[in-house]
């Protein structure tokens, strides 16, 4: 059973997710606006181990909720709820550190499925201890590169053995370079292959996750050596350099 909080000031709204996701056997929360989320998820125990958050909240958006959680260091996944329609709204949203971005009116089964896939993917996570399938059968694989070692069907990451927690899009967009290693990848490619962001304007999204990438993996992030940019259109990933 995982501990769901849902932030929604709409009341009726919020009674729904809040029913659906119950009757799927999960543990749900609700809290009306941003400060109220805030507190419940510090004060939490145990921790929850997904949020649904809506944007338009009084008196903090769902925009800075998310900036928050991110930047206290949690990680739990964030399911982003919105009537905005436009590219630039989702941006932002993947911006703040949304895994997921859903428009209203969503579909019920749609957001479920969302749900259990991101539940999914952190009770993989949290398992710790060294990759394997522990059910005998073909072991995993791992793949390595530098002092790192990734398993993209378990979600573990190790650097110098040592544990490292990315978030969804984070591994997704670490899984897209690993498949076109040696390769120059298009900022455009990787929107649209990574954020589903087919008609993006000007921004600075892939750069930031980049960041991050050569921080979790790069001896020295300002001198990266898997991590490279070329200049005016992408980036390259190199396993050996």
């Amino acid at each position: 059973m995982a501990q769901i909080l849902v932030v929604e000031d709409e009341e009726h709204l919020a009674f729904g997710i809040k029913f659906n996701l119950e009757a799927e056997g999960h543990a749900v929360s609700v809290a009306g606006d941003g400060q109220a989320a805030l507190e419940r998820l510090e004060s939490a125990a145990p921790r929850f181990d997904l949020v649904v958050l809506d944007i338009m909240l009084p008196g903090m958006s769902g925009y800075a909720v998310c900036e928050a959680i991110r930047a206290a260091g949690d990680d739990v996944p964030v399911v982003m709820l919105t009537a905005r329609t436009l590219v630039e709204d989702r941006i932002r949203g993947f911006d703040a550190g949304t895994d997921v971005y859903l428009q209203k009116p969503f579909d019920l089964e749609e957001l479920l499925s969302v749900v259990r896939n991101l539940l999914a993917r952190r009770t993989r996570v949290d398992r710790g201890g060294p990759p394997g399938n522990g059910g005998g059968g073909a072991p995993e694989a791992v793949y390595r590169f530098g002092t790192a070692e990734v398993n993209f069907d378990t979600w573990e990451v190790r650097v110098q053995g040592e544990p490292v927690r990315l978030t969804s899009l984070e591994m997704k967009l670490l899984k897209y370079l690993v498949e076109h290693e040696g390769k120059v990848v298009p900022r455009k490619e990787l929107l649209e292959k990574v954020w589903g962001l087919t008609r993006a304007p000007a921004t600075r999204t892939v750069d930031t996750f980049m960041l991050a990438l050569r921080k979790y993996f790069e001896a020295d992030p300002s001198k990266p050596v898997h991590f490279l940019s070329v200049r005016g259109t992408g980036y390259r990933f190199v396993a050996a350099p």
